[in-house]
C-alpha cells in the first residue's frame, strides 16, 4: 500500500487542477455516496468521528475517517484530522492519503468550483472570515478561478488574523494585497466574495452589510445548530448547496431559517451537480446576491484521492474518474 503524506500531496495537485477534477466528478461520473456515519466520541466536549465512503461505477472507492475535536483549536492539533484509504475495483486497499490536507484542498476547490458559476467574473476583492487552517486554502482556491487582487482577513483575534494573512502571502502572487480587516462590517461592504470558515453557533455575517452582486461562500458551520450568516443573508439570496442530501440534514444556515419560515424550500435552487452538468443556471445578473452553502461530501474525497494517486503514478489525474 502506498502512503502519500501531506507535503507530497500539495506538490502533486494545484488548486486550479483540483477544481477541474471536481467539476468532472460533479458533471456526471457514476458515483455512489452512502450517507456518512457520525459517531459521538466519549469526552467532555462534542467530539465526533465521521466515516465517509464513496465508490465509482467500477467499484473502486475511497473511505475517509475524520475526527472533529473542537477543543484542539487552542492546542497544537487541528480541529479536523483525517485519513483516506483508497481501494481498487477489486476491493484491495492500494493507498493511504493524509486526509487532513485532502479535506482542506477539496473543500476549498468545491467552493471555487461553485464560484465559477455563482460569483461575478470580475470579482477582485475576497473577504475571509475565520483564521483556522482552512483559510489559506480558501484564498488560493478562489484566486485560482477569479482575478482576486485584494484579500481581507477578519477574525476574533488580531494575532491569528495576522498569521493567516502571512500564510496567504506565501502562497499567492505578491501582486495580491493581503491585509487584516479592521472590522468585518467595513471589509464586507466592499467585498465581491465573502468566504466564512468558522464553526460559530451565532452569525458572523449580516445581510445588511452586503452590497449588490456579492457571492457568499458559507463553509465552516457543519452542524444543524451552527450559523455563520444571519437570516437577512439567506432571505436576500439565491441559495445553492454542494449536495441536497448533506445540506438538508446538516447545514444550520439553511435548516434554521427553513424551520422558521424565513426562507422557502424552493429558494434552495440547486446543488453542485446541477450547476456542473448545466441542468440549472447559476448567477443570472451582476446585481443579485448568491449564497453557496457546503457541508462536504465523500464525492469530493474520492475524486481528489483518485486524482492525487494518478498524479503520483505519473498519470493525468483528470482522467481518474470513469464517466457514464
Amino acid at each position: 500500500m502506498r502512503v502519500i503524506a501531506a507535503a507530497e500531496i500539495q506538490k502533486l495537485i494545484t488548486p486550479g487542477k483540483l477544481v477541474e477534477v471536481l467539476r468532472r466528478a460533479f458533471q456526471g461520473a457514476a458515483l455512489v455516496c452512502p450517507p456518512r456515519q457520525v459517531v459521538q466520541v466519549p469526552g467532555a466536549q462534542q467530539r465526533l468521528c465521521l466515516l465517509m465512503p464513496a465508490f465509482d461505477r467500477r467499484g473502486a472507492g475511497a473511505v475517509k475517517l475524520v475526527t472533529v475535536f473542537p477543543g484542539n483549536a487552542t492546542g497544537v492539533f487541528p480541529t479536523v484530522q483525517a485519513a483516506i484509504v483508497v481501494f481498487s475495483e477489486e476491493g484491495a486497499p492500494v493507498a493511504m492519503l493524509d486526509g487532513t490536507i485532502v479535506t482542506r484542498l477539496r473543500t476549498a476547490a468545491a467552493s471555487a468550483l461553485a464560484s465559477t458559476f455563482l460569483s461575478r467574473a470580475d470579482s477582485a476583492h475576497l473577504v475571509i472570515i475565520g483564521t483556522g487552517c482552512l483559510a489559506p486554502h480558501m484564498a488560493a482556491a478562489h484566486a485560482s478561478v477569479r482575478p482576486i487582487r485584494s484579500i481581507s482577513i477578519c477574525g476574533r483575534r488580531e494575532a491569528a488574523a495576522e498569521r493567516t494573512a502571512a500564510a496567504i502571502r506565501l502562497e499567492l502572487s505578491p501582486e495580491v494585497e493581503v491585509r487584516v480587516g479592521s472590522s468585518v462590517e467595513r471589509a464586507v461592504a466592499s467585498a465581491d466574495i465573502v468566504c466564512c470558515v468558522t464553526n460559530s453557533t451565532t452569525p458572523v455575517l449580516a445581510g445588511r452589510w452586503l452590497r449588490e452582486g456579492t457571492f457568499i461562500d458559507l463553509v465552516g458551520a457543519y452542524l444543524p445548530d451552527q450559523r455563520e450568516a444571519d437570516d437577512d443573508v439567506l432571505r436576500r439570496s439565491r441559495i445553492f448547496v454542494d449536495t441536497f442530501d448533506g445540506a438538508m440534514k446538516e447545514a444550520g444556515d439553511v435548516l434554521d431559517p427553513l424551520s422558521r419560515g424565513i426562507i422557502a424550500r424552493e429558494q434552495v435552487e440547486a446543488e453542485l451537480a446541477d450547476l456542473a452538468s448545466g441542468r440549472k443556471a447559476g448567477r443570472i445578473t451582476d446585481s443579485e446576491l448568491v449564497t453557496f452553502k457546503s457541508v462536504g461530501t465523500a464525492i469530493e474525497d474520492l475524486a481528489a484521492a483518485q486524482a492525487i494517486l494518478a498524479a503520483a503514478s505519473g498519470e493525468d489525474g483528470l482522467g481518474a474518474l470513469p464517466s457514464d
